[in-house]
């Protein structure tokens, strides 16, 4: 997708996803707070991860899985509002809003099943907002192996042209 073609909202979006990650290194949390510590980030093909330490998984996998229609958890973790632009199909949406109430998101997150496997994603290629989630379920108790985070977010995954569920925008 070229950029000057994205709608204004994906793009705003994108912007939010790259400020959270600039103010989550500004307030040093525990992430960046040692630059050698496992939550330090990595780079995998000129992305830089965060949280490298939590397990990715391609998209081509996840659409595989997806046409085998196997018995997974998808989470979408934009705002309601760019879930209802664009999500994978099968996605539901538990917002990562790094500023509200993490006890608000938890009584979603322990909802999800945890003999299954979630995948996690967000918009952004490094993985931000979907990696700090699969953190937070891995607090909960969910097994590590069973909670991935999208490689390249939906930005790649759109690239590579695979199913979107999107809404209209006005020209």
């Amino acid at each position: 997708m070229n950029q000057s073609a994205m709608p204004l909202k994906v793009l705003t979006a994108c912007v939010i996803c790259y400020v959270s990650t600039l103010a989550g290194l500004a307030i040093g949390t525990p992430s960046t707070q040692n630059p050698n510590s496992a939550g330090e980030t990595a780079v995998s093909s000129g992305i830089k991860l965060a949280h490298p330490e939590v397990p990715r998984i391609a998209a081509l996998e996840i659409k595989q899985l997806i046409a085998k229609k196997a018995d997974i958890v998808i989470v979408d973790t934009q705002s309601a509002e760019n879930y209802d632009m664009w999500h994978i199909p099968t996605a539901i949406n538990i917002p990562y809003i790094s500023t509200a109430n993490p006890a608000d998101r938890e009584l979603m997150l322990v909802a999800l099943p945890m003999e299954k496997l979630i995948v996690i994603y967000c918009l952004c290629e490094e993985g931000t907002d979907s990696a700090r989630m699969a953190l937070e379920l891995k607090r909960l108790g969910y097994d590590h192996d069973k909670v991935k985070v999208l490689e390249g977010g939906l930005i790649k995954w759109d690239e590579q042209g695979y199913p979107m569920i999107k809404a209209e925008t006005p020209q």
